[in-house]
């Protein structure tokens, strides 16, 4: 199976110093708590849909889309558990590049904007694959790749960062109530403990909920827990029992019926299926 997380650290000073990281996450269920840190971060979304919110500003992603958050900025993100999610982020500084980096620090608001030409992934792959092989001078073709994408990421925002891409303001409320339930996934949550939580009431958090993230409340806590038990019966060997009583179902038939319901699959099926090796083109191609 493919791994969740791929993250490489730059293994020789780059010319600059200023690319310290990067990294590929392809996981369902992915999600990141808040946090902040000194220097800026880039991201791409391969695959899926998802979230990212910068202090009280809340961003929705999918596939093509680039976002950017600056230095010091808190900061936190998620799948949206319907599809499979696949990430690139880098993490750099600018130094020694004073006008490049001005650009950056002056992006207001706007932080999501379409990766039209699909530059950003093809030179990431090409960053891999130079640290990957080690050859002579790799410093410098990397150097050389990370330059080239951070002029085209900041001509890209400048080009599609219109006023349509604002991001929604969410509160410190929902904020808060997203990060809990990304950190306690399971099917039985009481929406009444959970307003008084966030000191609304049930029908003001349900309402700003909706807003905020274009879903229900509660179709967005089983959406959580459909992916979590998607990603369990594919990636681990526990048993089916087991996963149902991490996710609060009152046994393995409920659980059973909730995951067949909505996938049309029973859990041993889906495990079955998820963990069939996958056929490329030329091995099916072999067998005609």
């Amino acid at each position: 199976m493919e791994q969740d997380e791929v993250r490489k650290e730059l293994p020789f000073r780059s010319l600059f110093e200023s690319l310290t990281y990067i990294g590929i996450v392809s996981k369902q269920s992915w999600d990141v708590k808040k946090h902040e840190h000194d220097h800026f971060e880039l991201c791409y979304v391969d695959e899926g849909e998802g979230w990212f919110a910068i202090d009280n500003f809340l961003y929705e992603v999918e596939a093509g889309d680039l976002f950017l958050t600056k230095p010091g900025e808190r900061h936190q993100g998620a799948a949206n558990g319907r599809l499979p999610y696949r990430l690139y982020y880098l993490g750099f500084q600018i130094d020694g590049l004073r006008s490049l980096e001005l650009d950056y620090i002056e992006l207001g608001a706007v932080r999501v904007v379409k990766d039209e030409s699909g530059s950003v992934k093809r030179i990431c792959d090409l960053i891999f694959e130079e640290i990957n092989r080690q050859h002579i001078h790799a410093n410098v073709i990397v150097q050389g790749y990370f330059l080239q994408m951070l002029v085209c990421v900041i001509r890209t925002y400048q080009k599609n960062g219109s006023p349509d891409n604002h991001p929604k303001l969410v509160t410190p409320a929902i904020k808060a109530l997203l990060s809990h339930l990304h950190e306690f996934v399971r099917f039985h949550h009481d929406v009444r403990e959970l307003a008084g939580m966030v000191h609304l009431s049930r029908t003001h958090l349900e309402r700003e909920f909706k807003r905020c993230m274009g879903v229900p409340l509660g179709y967005y806590i089983r959406s959580l827990c459909l992916d979590r038990a998607k990603y369990w019966l594919g990636e681990s060997n526990d048993s089916v029992t087991l996963i149902a009583e991490r996710l609060d179902f009152g046994g393995i038939h409920h659980f059973s019926l909730f995951f067949k319901r909505l996938t049309g699959l029973s859990p041993l099926s889906y495990r079955q299926q998820a963990r069939q090796p996958k056929r490329t083109d030329n091995a099916n191609d072999e067998k005609r």
